[in-house]
């Protein structure tokens, strides 16, 4: 009988299984990770594609150091920008900019396809189905 302990484990897995199989891609045809494609969804989301890091942060379930050390190189590439927030000097907001919607556009078909293709090696179609309806819980 499987104990909760093997259900965590058995998902960690499968995380990082399916995450390493879709990062090899992304990495390859875009030179973007899984984790940098997610940012960029989120930025691409928020409106007028920008987003405080400790909203970001709480997004994608990292933290604000963590968001931090991931904008550093996809800063330097232009594809996210800082712009002083209005209400607060303090705050910076981060903003998704041409390029990295451009970027995010053609990375988009690419993890589209290759998900579908990763999660096909473990998963039947109604499998699947079963799974997003349960992973969906993790969004609430």
């Amino acid at each position: 009988m499987k104990t909760e302990l093997s259900f965590v484990l058995d998902l960690a897995l499968a995380r990082t299984l399916v995450t390493r199989d879709v990062d090899n891609t992304l990495g390859a045809h875009h030179g973007l990770g899984l984790n940098d494609f997610a940012l960029l969804l989120e930025l691409r989301s928020a409106p007028e594609g920008k987003m405080r890091r400790v909203e970001l942060a709480n997004r994608l379930g990292v933290t604000t150091s963590g968001v931090a050390r991931q904008l550093g190189p996809l800063e330097r590439r232009g594809i996210v920008a800082r712009e002083s927030n209005p209400a607060d000097a303090r705050l910076a907001l981060v903003v998704l900019t041409k390029a990295g919607a451009e970027l995010l556009e053609q990375a988009l078909v690419t993890a589209e396809e290759d998900a579908e293709r990763v999660l096909a090696k473990y998963w039947s179609p109604a499998e699947r189905q079963r799974l997003g309806k349960l992973l969906s819980a993790v969004r609430r």
